[in-house]
């Protein structure tokens, strides 16, 4: 990110900044321990897995952005929502991955399998003045002091590993997402993925792709034409209802028959970044998180893109630009073969 004058800034890019570091300095982490011996627990289900780096990497999120505005609230993936006080940033900041890792197995059925040994991290390597080039890097300072006293006022929606079961299983199409909401409303989003080192980002108005310190404005242009488009999304094709299955494989077909190409590449927040940067035309979600969704539709707004979202039994109580089922799509097209096909989806399972 190119540095500018510090009395310019504004609040949301300041956020942004932030957002963007944490995500880069969690990232080298990632990079370290990708492909490395890996235990996985299961929460809902087979296709619901979670690591014991998913748990050290928003802990180490919590650190970061309570450090930057203690007294902010964060909603995650792994901890649900709470205040980030200054004892609750002491103990994220001291928390090993040797406790999380022993408290995965306290907490688990692992009966006749070897535990992994695990090795901390030196978090200092991560550190903005170690990545001299990384983008945001020289404003981190000035953009911490801005917003240090907004408190509660500001709400980080983390997902820290978004494509678990691909981290896991040594795919690099994962990444870690932050969305920050300053007074109630969306003005930043970062999805970060640590393989590739790309960073999709955007403040209040405006969205760059950092690929090293090549920087690209996002314009969420691609297909004008749903056949000539890359679809990217998610139907339950694995369920216990036979009906529910069939419905999700009728639905597929459908998108088949209209788009180029249907893919499921197993991460929502970088399927909605790769809509905003323009590499994919259309991206779907019947049943997704807040904080699988949270940075991405806000990308893709900025960047010009459109975002059609549905309210089910679900999501009625999240604002509208949290609700998991949605269509988004490039900017000058119109992908009404995937909104009836996700709508009609919804209305079947309501």
């Amino acid at each position: 990110m190119e540095s500018m004058s510090t009395s310019g800034m504004s609040l949301d890019h300041a956020l942004m900044i932030i957002a963007g570091e944490a995500a880069q300095q969690v990232g080298v982490y990632l990079r370290k321990v990708f492909r490395a011996p890996l235990e996985v627990f299961l929460k809902a289900g087979i296709h619901d897995p979670v690591t014991i780096h998913d748990r050290y990497i928003e802990a180490r999120l919590q650190y970061l952005l309570g450090k930057a505005v203690p007294a902010s609230r964060i909603l995650g993936e792994e901890t649900g929502e709470h205040v980030l006080e200054k004892a609750k940033i002491s103990a994220a900041g001291a928390l090993t991955l040797e406790q999380i890792q022993r408290a995965s197995w306290e907490g688990g059925s692992r009966q006749g399998a070897e535990q992994i040994l695990t090795e901390e991290f030196p978090w200092e390597l991560a550190r903005p003045e170690q990545r001299e080039h990384a983008p945001g890097a020289g404003e981190i300072a000035y953009a911490t002091e801005l917003v240090k006293d907004l408190g509660a006022r500001v709400r980080w929606i983390v997902d820290p590993i978004d494509g678990t079961a691909n981290f896991a299983s040594g795919v690099s199409y994962f990444n870690t997402s932050i969305g920050v909401e300053l007074d109630g409303k969306m003005v930043a989003g970062v999805v970060y993925v640590p393989y590739t080192r790309e960073l999709f980002i955007a403040d209040a108005t405006n969205a760059t792709l950092y690929e090293g310190e090549h920087a690209t404005e996002m314009y969420a242009d691609n297909a004008r034409l749903e056949s000539e488009g890359i679809i990217t999304g998610y139907f339950p094709f694995r369920d216990k209802d036979p009906q529910r299955v069939e419905t999700s494989w009728k639905m597929a077909s459908r998108l088949a028959d209209a788009y180029a190409t249907v893919h499921s590449p197993g991460a929502g927040a970088l399927d909605l970044a790769q809509v905003a940067a323009g590499h994919t035309a259309v991206a779907f979600g019947t049943a997704m998180r807040p904080w699988d969704v949270a940075a991405g539709i806000h990308l893709v707004r900025v960047a010009g893109g459109t975002v059609h979202t549905f309210q089910t039994r679900h999501n009625r109580e999240e604002p509208e630009y949290l609700r998991g089922a949605f269509v988004a799509s490039a900017r000058d097209l119109d992908p009404f073969t995937a909104r009836a096909a996700v709508e009609q989806f919804i209305r079947a399972f309501q």
